[in-house]
């Protein structure tokens, strides 16, 4: 059964993919679909977490070395906590708080400018973004989003599109930028000083 579900996980990148994708070309819904994508997403996350976990024990277990990390030999926590924690949980669970730290953010800065940033559902879809890339491309992200944002606004301005101090919407854009970065996440690491910066951070 555990080697049912592991395998399962395999999977799971394409699943992150067509949920997003989805997300995409029912886009007129994405009031409606952003937050239940969400939730989706999360248990797909918790569940990766725990069925990686107890594999990782199993592998333990039935080493004939690193059985020896496990009680009776040794508490749970003097390695193995420690090894999965840094291996499995960080990995997941690190681009999940830096995404509610950018829901909190965004949601105050659009609280206090009477909504003149973000429409409501702009904050969801960039937690939505954060927690579909994980780590280290949330950085990538964030990133990249600045400098489309920065051109885009930009040419609008040298166009005479919009005004200065005008807020540009990137409403149509989170997700897409999430998904080019997601698709192309291996030829990133190919890219000078950006995949070593990438690899120095990975967890």
């Amino acid at each position: 059964m555990l080697s049912f579900l592991l395998s399962i996980l395999e999977y799971f990148p394409f699943i992150y993919f067509l949920i997003t994708a989805g997300l995409i070309l029912a886009f007129k819904k994405i009031k409606q679909l952003i937050k239940p994508a969400i939730i989706l997403i999360l248990g797909l996350k918790i569940f990766e977490v725990i069925f990686k976990s107890i594999n990782q024990y199993l592998i333990f277990k039935n080493s004939d070395v690193s059985s020896f990390l496990l009680p009776p030999y040794q508490n749970l926590n003097q390695f193995f906590f420690q090894y999965i924690s840094y291996r499995i949980i960080y990995p997941i669970i690190f681009p999940i708080l830096i995404g509610l730290l950018f829901l909190f953010l965004t949601k105050i800065a659009n609280r206090f400018s009477e909504e003149r940033f973000f429409e409501k559902e702009e904050p969801w879809m960039i937690f939505y973004a954060i927690i579909f890339l994980g780590h280290p491309f949330w950085i990538v992200y964030i990133f990249l989003i600045f400098i489309i944002g920065l051109i885009l606004y930009l040419v609008q301005l040298i166009f005479k599109k919009i005004n200065f101090g005008q807020r540009l919407p990137l409403y149509y854009l989170w997700l897409p930028i999430a998904l080019l970065i997601f698709l192309f996440q291996n030829f990133i690491f190919y890219i000078p000083y950006v995949g070593n910066f990438l690899n120095s951070i990975k967890f």
